[in-house]
C-alpha cells in the first residue's frame, strides 16, 4: 500500500511538471512573434528558471495534498478518493492552462495578469479558440482526455500485505522529508529564510520576453489574487498639501479634496461641437516610423495642437477608459470601474455637456458588453449608445468581433446628422485588438502577413482609410467648422510596449493627444500629460463652471503641475515624468519609503491621496 501511494503520488507530480513544460512549449510555439528576439540560450534558461515557478505553484497546490495522502492509513477506497481528486486538478490545471496558451497567444500575457476582467470577454475568448485557432484547442483537449485516460488506467489501486508498523514508519519518514521540500518549492529558491518567490524574480533574470516565457498562467493568477486586498497606506495624512488645484480654479471643500470650479477658461466655447476619439492600440512610435500607413491621419497631425509629451495611465483599455471618463487612474488596492468602484460618486462627464443643452452620444466598434461599455455609458450621462450590433456592414469581414471602424465612422455621422444643437459625440474604435494575425481588409492591406508588425499597419491602414472617409464626408456638413476634434490612444500596442529602450516609462506608457478643429492653432506641445487631464481639459473647452472631480488638470490651463504619476499595475512600480524628472521605482521592493526619491514618494503620496479619497467616498459631492 505504502509503495501504491508512493508510486500514484511521483507519477501525478512528473505528470504536473510536464503540463507545465508543454504549456510553456505552446505559448512559445502559439506566440512565436512576440518571442523572436530571444536566442536558444535565452529559451532554455527561461524553461529552466521557468521550472521554479512550476514548482511554486505545486508546493502550494498539490504538495499539501500529497502530505495528507501519505498519512498512515491502509484504506484502500480513501486512496481511490485521493487519486480521483488528483485527476480532477489536473484536468482543471490543464484547461486552465491551454486557456492561458490561447490568451497570451490573442494578448501577449498570461490570464492572471487580466484575471478580473478577462471573464467578461468569455463569449470573444471562446469564439477565437474554437473558430479562429481550432487546430490548437482541439487536440490539445484530445491530448488532454488521452492523457486522464492513461493516469486513470495507471493509478488503479491493488490490495497490499505489507505490515502495519513498517507503513506508518514510512509514511511518517516521507511526510518529514515533504514538509521542508514543500516549503523550499514555495520559496523557490534553496533557502528557508528571505521572501517568498515572486514575479520581480523573474523580471530581474532577462528581458519581458524572457519574463513571460518564465512565468506561467497559474501563478500569475495567484499573484493577482493576492494583490487583490486593501492596501498599505505610508503616510497619515496624504491629502495634506496636495497640489491639485490650479490659480485658475477654486476648492470648494477641503474635505473633498480632489473636487474644485474652474474661475478662468482659456479658450472661449462658441458654441464648439466636441468629438472625442479613443483610437485603440493606436501607437505613437509605429505610426511615425511608418507615416505612409497612415497618410490621413499625418495631416491632420500637421493640423492640429500635438501633445507629444502626453502618456497613457496604463496597458490596457479599462484603465484607458477609467481614467479618460471618470479622470481617475489605476489605484492599488482599489477594484475597477466594473468590479466595485464604480459604486463611488464621480464627475459624470456626459452630464455637464447635458447641461449646457448638447446633445450627448457614444458609439464603440465592438460588443455593448465590452468592459461594460454600455454600462458606463448609461452612468456617465450619455443619452445615446451603439455598439457593433446597431451599425449596419456593408463590408466582408472575417470572424472576428473587433473593427467595423469604417462602418463604424460612418453610423457616427449618421447619428451627428439626425439631430439638431451642439453635441458632444465619443466613439471608440477596435480594428487594432489584438490578435493582428487576422486580416480585417484585404482592400487596405500594404504588407505581407508574415510579421506581427505589418499584420498591425494593415490594420493601421484600415482604421486611416475609415477616418479619411469620415472627415471627408464631415467637412462637407454645417456643423463641421465649429466643431473640436480630439484624439488619442487608450494604450500602447502590445507588440510595441514590449521592445524595451532606455526610457522604461516611455517604452510603457508613450502615447499622444492631438486636438484639431475650430480654432485650435497648429502647433507641437511639449507639456507633460495624462489621459486624466482629458476630463478637465474638455470642462475648460467646454466653460462649465460646475464643481468637478479630477485626478488630473486642464491642458489649456498655464498653472497646472507638470510632473506627472503613473502607478504600474501587478507590480505596483511608480513612475513620475516631467520637464526636470524621469523616475522610476518599485513601491513594492522599498523597505522605507523615506529612502526613495521625493519625486517618487509624492507621487505614492498623491496615489495614497486618491486611494483614501475613493475608499471614503469623499471624491465629489452628490
Amino acid at each position: 500500500m505504502f509503495r501504491l501511494k508512493v508510486k500514484i503520488s511521483v507519477v501525478f507530480f512528473l505528470c504536473f511538471v510536464l503540463l507545465f513544460l508543454l504549456a510553456r512549449v505552446a505559448v512559445l510555439v502559439m506566440a512565436s512573434n512576440y518571442f523572436e528576439n530571444l536566442n536558444s540560450h535565452d529559451i532554455l534558461f527561461s524553461f529552466l528558471h521557468g521550472t521554479r515557478f512550476d514548482l511554486h505553484v505545486l508546493g502550494l497546490l498539490f504538495c499539501p495534498l500529497v502530505a495528507l495522502f501519505m498519512l498512515p492509513y491502509r484504506n484502500k477506497t480513501i486512496i481511490k478518493i485521493f487519486s480521483t481528486i488528483f485527476v480532477f486538478i489536473f484536468v482543471a490545471f490543464a484547461i486552465f492552462l491551454t486557456a492561458d496558451v490561447i490568451f497570451f497567444s490573442i494578448f501577449n500575457n498570461h490570464i492572471g495578469v487580466e484575471i478580473f476582467t478577462s471573464f467578461t470577454h468569455l463569449g470573444f475568448f471562446v469564439q477565437m479558440a474554437f473558430q479562429v485557432y481550432y487546430y490548437i484547442t482541439i487536440p490539445l483537449f484530445i491530448l488532454l482526455g488521452f492523457g486522464v485516460y492513461l493516469i486513470c488506467r495507471y493509478i488503479r489501486c491493488y490490495p497490499t500485505t505489507m505490515e502495519e508498523k513498517r507503513f506508518i514508519t514510512k509514511s511518517v519518514i516521507v511526510l518529514i522529508l515533504l514538509m521542508p521540500l514543500t516549503f523550499l518549492m514555495v520559496k523557490g529558491k534553496l533557502q528557508f529564510h528571505g521572501r517568498n518567490l515572486s514575479i520581480m524574480d523573474a523580471q530581474v533574470l532577462g528581458n519581458a520576453q524572457s519574463k513571460d516565457l518564465i512565468l506561467n498562467g497559474l501563478y500569475t493568477t495567484m499573484n493577482a489574487v493576492r494583490k487583490h486586498q486593501k492596501r498599505r497606506l505610508y503616510f497619515d495624512n496624504p491629502t495634506e498639501n496636495l497640489h491639485i488645484v490650479t490659480a485658475q480654479e477654486k476648492q470648494s471643500d477641503p474635505s473633498f479634496p480632489f473636487e474644485r470650479q474652474r474661475l478662468v477658461f482659456n479658450k472661449k466655447n462658441n458654441n464648439y461641437n466636441f468629438v472625442l476619439f479613443v483610437l485603440e492600440s493606436f501607437d505613437p512610435v509605429l505610426i511615425d516610423k511608418y507615416p505612409e500607413v497612415i497618410p490621413f491621419f499625418m495631416q491632420l497631425k500637421k493640423q492640429g495642437t500635438y501633445y507629444k509629451n502626453f502618456l497613457s495611465s496604463g496597458n490596457r483599455s479599462l484603465i484607458g477608459v477609467t481614467a479618460t471618463l471618470f479622470s481617475v487612474p489605476y489605484v492599488w488596492g482599489l477594484p475597477t470601474m466594473k468590479n466595485g468602484l464604480g459604486e463611488k460618486e464621480f464627475s459624470r462627464l456626459a452630464t455637464y455637456y447635458r447641461h449646457k443643452g448638447y446633445r450627448t452620444l457614444n458609439i464603440i466598434t465592438d460588443q455593448a458588453a465590452s468592459d461594460n461599455a454600455n454600462l458606463m455609458a448609461e452612468y456617465m450621462g450619455f443619452e445615446q449608445f451603439f455598439a457593433k450590433p446597431n451599425i449596419p456592414l456593408t463590408h466582408q469581414y472575417p470572424m472576428f468581433h473587433k473593427g467595423f471602424d469604417y462602418e463604424g465612422l460612418e453610423f457616427l455621422l449618421r447619428q451627428i446628422n439626425a439631430g439638431e444643437g451642439k453635441f458632444f459625440a465619443y466613439f471608440y474604435t477596435s480594428t487594432l485588438h489584438t490578435p493582428y494575425d487576422i486580416l480585417v481588409s484585404k482592400e487596405h492591406q500594404l504588407y505581407p502577413m508574415d510579421t506581427e508588425e505589418h499584420q498591425f499597419l494593415n490594420r493601421a491602414s484600415y482604421t486611416d482609410a475609415a477616418l479619411a472617409n469620415f472627415f471627408e464626408k464631415a467637412r462637407k456638413e454645417t456643423w463641421f467648422k465649429d466643431t473640436i476634434f480630439l484624439f488619442f490612444p487608450d494604450h500602447r500596442a502590445p507588440l510595441a510596449n514590449r521592445k524595451k529602450g532606455t526610457n522604461i516609462t516611455q517604452d510603457k506608457f508613450q502615447s499622444f493627444l492631438l486636438m484639431y478643429g475650430a480654432g485650435i492653432p497648429n502647433k507641437v506641445e511639449d507639456i507633460f500629460g495624462t489621459q486624466e487631464d482629458v476630463l478637465p481639459t474638455l470642462l475648460d473647452l467646454l466653460n462649465s463652471s460646475e464643481n468637478y472631480a479630477s485626478s488630473g488638470q486642464s491642458l489649456l490651463d498655464p498653472y497646472r503641475t507638470q510632473n506627472k504619476c503613473i502607478y504600474e499595475e501587478h507590480d505596483n512600480t511608480v513612475h513620475v515624468v516631467g520637464p526636470k524628472t524621469q523616475q522610476v521605482a518599485s513601491e513594492a521592493t522599498a523597505e522605507d519609503i523615506l529612502t526613495l526619491p521625493i519625486p517618487i514618494q509624492e507621487a505614492i503620496r498623491f496615489n495614497e491621496a486618491i486611494y483614501k479619497s475613493l475608499s471614503n467616498n469623499t471624491w465629489k459631492k452628490k
